[in-house]
């Protein structure tokens, strides 16, 4: 009998890890895997009206170049503040641009990885006939892109902003506290054919994380005491942060790049109205309109301006050679 006790005891017992595990995966707290949302900024991103022609780009390397760690009050923590996958979040960033019209991104992250398995191409091919003996034809040549994107997560600054509030009555108390952290993205365009920087550009997107908590505390009797607490603390993603703000980053680079008439939309008029809602979210004065009849006039100057400075060295030049 205690034998058939002790396993009936064990079977209870496993029985009740089961479910106790069953329950802790199923609640309605604990969400199933899913695709990532869209963001506000993706959304803008996405919205692009199509360039009038595909840009070639290549991105080597999009490092966090902070240094900063997690911040802890308690314990030294060596994990880093953000994510080091910034090189993935503006790779897909790049092929969302409008909808995957913008830009067509040549792979060069794992391009030792890539250059191998072309190797292991070439000298199969090389080696082994195909169908009725036929030679495999070459591989065709890579892709290469006229321009380069480079920068990187250059900042973080933990408790940016903090406060909170708090108060206690008979025993009835409660408090809030808020903490607001800062990361800033820097992006720059690099023609591969001259080396020149043809634009650079930041953006920066707040992280906010807030704390509340409530407590009670009560005689019940002059010898007991009755206390209880309870809280939540809510913390916005950083990963989801950082994603904005590169997202938010390669909208600035499409836009200036517009206003510098380096690539054109197809549709002249979606183009415009693109251009007057970014220098409305960019420079906020309300008046998109005249914001872009500004930068036109001084684009038009600069250019100008530039052409004198080139028939000038030419003349130079000339009158040395004389």
């Amino acid at each position: 009998m205690k034998l058939r006790g002790v396993i009936m005891l064990a079977l209870s017992l496993t029985s009740l890890g089961g479910c106790s595990s069953r329950s802790f995966y199923e609640n309605a707290a604990v969400s199933k895997a899913h695709v990532t949302d869209r963001t506000r900024a993706s959304e803008i991103l996405m919205g692009l009206p199509a360039p009038v022609q595909a840009v070639p780009v290549v991105v080597y390397d999009f490092q966090d170049q902070t240094g900063q760690f997690k911040n802890n009050e308690k314990y030294t923590e060596y994990s880093s503040a953000v994510t080091r996958g910034g090189y993935s979040i503006l790779i897909k960033s790049l092929l969302d641009t409008g909808n995957g019209d913008w830009f067509t991104v040549a792979e060069r992250g794992a391009l030792k990885n890539l250059l191998q398995e072309r190797q292991i191409v070439k000298v199969t091919r090389g080696e082994y006939p195909g169908v009725n003996n036929q030679k495999l034809p070459s591989l065709p040549p890579m892709l290469y892109g006229g321009t380069m994107i480079e920068g990187g997560i250059i900042s973080y600054d933990s408790n940016v902003q903090t406060g909170g509030a708090g108060a206690v009555y008979l025993g009835i108390g409660g408090s809030v506290q808020y903490r607001r952290d800062l990361v800033t993205v820097y992006l720059r365009a690099v023609s591969v054919e001259s080396g020149r920087v043809l634009l650079a550009v930041n953006s920066s997107k707040t992280i906010y994380s807030v704390a509340v908590d409530g407590n009670f505390l009560r005689y019940l009797t002059v010898a007991h005491l009755l206390q209880s607490e309870a809280g939540f603390t809510q913390n916005e993603p950083v990963q989801l942060a950082v994603r904005q703000a590169i997202e938010s980053g390669v909208y600035s680079l499409v836009m200036e790049g517009a206003l510098k008439h380096l690539w054109e939309f197809k549709d002249k008029v979606a183009g415009d109205k693109a251009v007057v809602e970014y220098l409305d979210r960019r420079d906020g004065n309300g008046k998109p309109e005249n914001m872009l009849d500004a930068e036109n006039q001084t684009h038009k100057k600069k250019k100008k301006k530039e052409n004198k400075t080139d028939e000038t060295l030419s003349e130079k030049q000339t009158n040395s050679a004389l």
